[in-house]
């Protein structure tokens, strides 16, 4: 079954980012006193991520009624028959923002009825340089990747073998990197290290251990249409039927180049 196209009105894309520009903002005034609260996972949650969570819902619901959502801070299921699924991270790197790091992004992927990576929406209020409003990238379906200010971006050029690498914190401990002799860089957000090889002149490719769908699907949406891609270390790619249903992805995987992810997946190790 295939979407049909529920994203030709301008108006409302405008009104949609607007909404995110609008929750980065909160975030950014709530983040000097901001209060941890954790989860029963452990995970650190705030009220700006409970906030945003229902700001950014009810957006969706308002504009895109045809749309279902699964966001990470409710466990309410996608309702079925949708154009298309949103899967919205109000926070992630919720631990980095409450600790007032950096490292942070608002977060939506765009699944479309077949269960494909459609696109996404990534705002970062403080990461980067040279923007008065930090990060912020989307690719509605159909669409190329933009920057706010409407310029398109480019895929940059790599160089094999790899300079730099990013890997989420927790991964450090788990895996190794044969015949790796650049950096590897961790920043607090699975988001943000996906976009890493797209963005950042010499980061190459990223490492992610499993996670949910909100963690990865935005960045997937965005630099899926910038010659990159993620793979599973075995060649195999997401099956985002299995992550709907609030599952982890079913193993570690790479954001790259094809040619990177090929010639990085040999040499990734896995110690349990």
């Amino acid at each position: 079954m295939s979407s049909r196209n529920i994203f030709s009105d301008s108006l409302a894309r405008s009104r949609f980012l607007d909404a995110v520009s609008f929750c980065g903002t909160y975030a950014l005034e709530h983040q000097a006193d901001v209060l941890r609260n954790y989860k029963s996972d452990g995970s650190v949650l705030t009220d700006a991520d409970m906030f945003i969570h229902k700001h950014l819902c009810d957006t969706v619901r308002t504009l895109y009624p045809s749309c279902s959502i699964l966001s990470e801070e409710s466990e309410q299921p996608p309702d079925s028959g949708w154009d298309y699924l949103f899967a919205i991270d109000p926070i992630d790197g919720t631990d980095a923002y409450s600790q007032g790091m950096p490292a942070w992004c608002i977060a939506a992927g765009i699944l479309d009825a077949d269960y494909q990576i459609a696109g996404g929406i990534v705002y970062a209020p403080r990461w980067g340089i040279g923007h008065d409003q930090g990060l912020f990238i989307s690719r509605f379906p159909g669409e190329a990747a933009q920057s706010r200010d409407n310029q398109r971006i480019s895929p940059k050029k790599f160089s094999i073998p790899p300079k730099q690498a990013v890997m989420c914190s927790t991964s450090r401990n788990s895996v190794t990197i044969e015949g790796f002799s650049g950096k590897i860089r961790s920043f607090g957000s699975t988001i943000i290290h996906l976009l890493s090889p797209a963005l950042h002149s010499h980061i190459d490719f990223a490492v992610f251990s499993p996670s949910f769908i909100w963690d990865i699907a935005a960045a997937h949406g965005i630099i899926s249409s910038l010659g990159l891609d993620i793979q599973y270390l075995d060649g195999s790619h997401i099956d985002y039927r299995k992550l709907v249903r609030r599952g982890r992805t079913s193993g570690y995987a790479l954001a790259g180049t094809s040619e990177m992810i090929d010639h990085m997946r040999g040499n990734i190790n896995i110690h349990r």
